[in-house]
């Protein structure tokens, strides 16, 4: 008597093994598109890191007060973007008195107490950083010192990116703040131009992206 294989048994198994396939090879091109999409088509994601300290100068000739602040510039993204601009607003919690400054220049690279060339637009390659100390001056003349009492000065650091294809301007914004004691302030008085001879420690209050102006895949 002869005996044969269950033909159901053989369907399902073949079945399962097409199904199983398939399965792999759907995972194999999801896994695939992201990696593309992760290494060649992501939107530039900019953003930038203060570094633990700035300078506060008083420019011997224009006698205008300044910041040098060493930024770190990321691009996260794997398409290029740049950076045209900052802006930074300092404001005196105390009193609440409120001063803009731009940035004009970059210090000198083996300096960066000194001026170096002006600023210009900062372009970041996919996946990549670069370091600037840019110097931050008010447009035109402005007489006296906002740096002049003891108190907690919040700096409100902007980065304006280029804006293309008619999107909303897009910022990246670094918020933080310098505590100006007395010892500090006394130090400046020592000095002719009531300029703080040494670098000001920083605390980061915040490091975001305003949800409203400021979108994902800067400069796509």
């Amino acid at each position: 008597m002869s005996t044969k294989a269950p033909g159901g048994f053989q369907g399902a198994l073949r079945f399962t093994k097409d199904a199983l396939a398939i399965v792999i090879s759907i995972i194999s091109f999801i896994i695939s598109t992201v990696n593309v999409y992760v290494t060649n088509l992501k939107s530039p994601d900019l953003s930038m890191v203060v570094a633990p300290y700035v300078r506060h100068i008083v420019d011997n000739t224009s006698l205008n007060e300044a910041f040098f602040i060493p930024l770190t510039i990321v691009n996260q993204g794997a398409k290029p973007g740049s950076l045209t601009s900052f802006e930074l607003v300092i404001t005196h919690l105390s009193t609440g008195e409120q001063r803009t400054y731009y940035s004009q220049y970059f210090a000198q690279e083996n300096n960066s107490e000194l001026l170096g060339s002006f600023f210009s637009p900062v372009n970041l390659s996919g996946y990549s950083s670069e370091g600037h100390t840019v110097c931050f001056y008010p447009l035109g003349a402005a007489s006296g010192n906002l740096f002049a009492e003891t108190g907690t000065y919040e700096f409100t650091l902007t980065g304006v990116a280029a804006n293309v294809r008619g999107r909303p301007q897009k910022r990246i914004i670094q918020v933080f703040k310098i505590d100006l004691t007395q010892e500090m302030y006394n130090q400046m008085q020592q000095t002719p131009d009531l300029e703080y001879p040494y670098p000001m420690p920083v605390e980061i209050i915040d490091s975001r992206k305003p949800l409203i102006d400021i979108l994902r895949g800067v400069g796509t």
